[in-house]
């Protein structure tokens, strides 16, 4: 069984030169989902290619895996890191290269929706866009 805290901190304390101590203790929660971000847009505003590639091969893996847990938080983590990169002059571009076919799917499909939500208020979009990366388990219906 793979434990969801260990996979992610190993996640940002591979960037050892990188991250601050407070980076290896990932959780699942915007804080951590935005110190991650900010290391992987720095990292490619200094064209570190080998760290870059390094984290989203981690990231893909966590998509195609069997863990929910993991999977949310690369989805959480791919919106973070659009909301980081749709601050900054350098958007989502340069990450696609980097990318496995899951991680691109799930960040077109994050921009499509993000996109069709550009008519809503802030609060709004923020609220569908929370509900489409977080979304509740149902209990399945008992006969």
């Amino acid at each position: 069984m793979v434990d969801r805290k260990t996979d992610i901190s190993d996640l940002a304390c591979g960037f050892l030169q990188l991250a601050d101590p407070a980076a290896c203790a990932c959780s699942a929660d915007d804080r951590h989902w935005y110190q991650f971000a900010r290391l992987v847009r720095d990292c490619s505003a200094r064209g570190d290619t080998l760290n870059l590639q390094s984290a989203f091969d981690r990231l893909e893996q966590f998509l195609i895996g069997d863990d929910a847990k993991l999977c949310d938080w690369a989805t959480g983590f791919l919106q973070t890191l659009q909301d980081v990169t749709s601050w900054s002059n350098q958007d989502g571009e340069p990450f696609l290269c980097f990318m496995g076919e899951r991680t691109r799917h799930v960040w077109s499909t994050l921009a499509t929706i993000r996109y069709d939500l550009a008519g809503c208020s802030t609060l709004e979009a923020e609220v569908l866009m929370w509900r489409v990366v977080h979304p509740t388990r149902q209990a399945p219906l008992r006969s």
